[in-house]
């Protein structure tokens, strides 16, 4: 499949998570990601692995490198260049001329002082579309703050909304708010580009995880802002969303746990036999007494299996799934049939496993064309593409 952005050059300066994630999406729809690396690589392709005896998790080496690197930087090349070298600068330059885009997530005023704002660079490339990704924006009182998820979601609320009242602030189990940002990079980029098409002309984007977050929370602030009353967490574990009634939220069985979602609490309570609740059909009801309901359906989950309660409730058409533990999500035969899981082999490395785009085009799935890339393993091709000889950096 010919990717829809294959005709698009990015030159991608993102490190960490939140814009490689972003420029892999790009890449896996066809665009030619060009990522620049600081000499030796950026740091994230060698944080330091767990501890032997813990879990296999994001820290883990996979062959040499980092799978939480590995995650978010397939169907790249890389450029290893010292931008403090003036010879390294000038092959910069050169590449964001040729490029459709840039995509950069420093604290703001870093690439001002490499010379690589958008400033610098528009007059040679006034088609460039010139994305900034920080974590709180280019002015305000929070700027020079430092940016990382937890932060984001203790300062945007997402703590507050999440767990139960009588828990400490909960944090997500995965880094939402970049994950979050960096689609709203995608959305903005491809939006330029699409403009860039009736104008000629590229522009200059602002993403702030700050903002990214809050937009994350568009219903919940849109509440607050016009009721006035915060979000108040339930004091029954699990009971799931702020705003919502009874039965949603998650309950243990007897080997598990399994999650409602909105259904009525008469039907819930007609599929667990438990006649007094028979009589519930308001909303106002379900929600008002919602932490009572939950103990007592609860009560009754905990009797049968989860997967019991799942053909009993399924047969009923009432909204529910168990809660899977991420080491079956590979296997999960929807996940399967959906392409979600796709193999890259590596020569001289172990086979990695990588998350597919969560959409098909004309019934395809966006392939993952080529392994995250080796520091520097596409530098002189690069150097080649753009009128320099191979090796021209060797002796910097």
């Amino acid at each position: 499949m010919t990717g829809a952005l294959s005709d698009i050059r990015v030159v991608s300066f993102a490190q960490l998570a939140q814009g490689p994630f972003a420029t892999q999406i790009m890449g896996d729809l066809g665009a030619d990601i060009v990522k620049i690396e600081p000499p030796g690589g950026e740091w994230m392709r060698s944080a330091p692995e767990r501890d032997e005896d813990a879990q296999i998790g994001l820290n883990t080496i996979w062959g040499d490198e980092n799978l939480s690197f590995l995650a978010v930087n397939r169907n790249k090349r890389s450029i290893e260049l010292n931008l403090k070298d003036d010879r390294h600068k000038e092959v910069a330059y050169d590449l964001v001329a040729s490029a459709d885009v840039l995509i950069e997530n420093f604290r703001p005023g870093v690439m001002d002082r490499l010379g690589f704002d958008y400033d610098d660079l528009v007059d040679q490339n006034p088609k460039l579309v010139y994305c900034s990704s920080s974590g709180y924006g280019t002015s305000g009182p929070y700027t020079d703050r430092p940016a990382q998820d937890i932060l984001l979601q203790a300062l945007s609320g997402v703590m507050n909304i999440t767990g139960h009242a009588d828990d400490p602030p909960t944090p997500v189990g995965t880094t939402v708010i970049d994950t979050y940002t960096a689609m709203q990079i995608v959305v903005s980029v491809l939006a330029a580009l699409y403009e860039r098409e009736r104008t000629g002309e590229g522009k200059q984007i602002e993403v702030d995880m700050m903002s990214s977050a809050v937009h994350l929370l568009s219903q919940e602030v849109t509440v607050t802002a016009n009721d006035g009353e915060p979000a108040r967490r339930s004091r029954v574990p699990g009971m799931g969303h702020v705003y919502l009634q009874a039965p949603y939220g998650v309950y243990k069985t007897n080997d598990g746990h399994l999650a409602l979602s909105l259904s009525p609490v008469a039907e819930v309570a007609e599929a667990l036999e438990i006649e007094e609740l028979e009589s519930i059909t308001s909303l106002e009801e379900a929600y008002e007494r919602k932490d009572e309901l939950k103990r007592r359906i609860e009560v009754a989950f905990s009797e049968q299996t989860t997967d019991y309660w799942l053909e009993r409730l399924l047969e009923r058409d009432v909204w529910c799934a168990p809660v899977q533990d991420l080491s079956v999500i590979p296997d999960d035969p929807q996940v399967q049939t959906n392409g979600m899981i796709q193999t890259l082999e590596r020569s001289n490395l172990p086979d990695l496993d990588v998350v597919s785009l969560p959409f098909r085009i004309n019934g395809e799935t966006p392939p993952a064309r080529s392994q995250p890339p080796q520091v520097g393993e596409h530098t002189d091709d690069i150097l080649v593409e753009l009128g320099y000889p191979a090796g021209y950096l060797d002796d910097c």
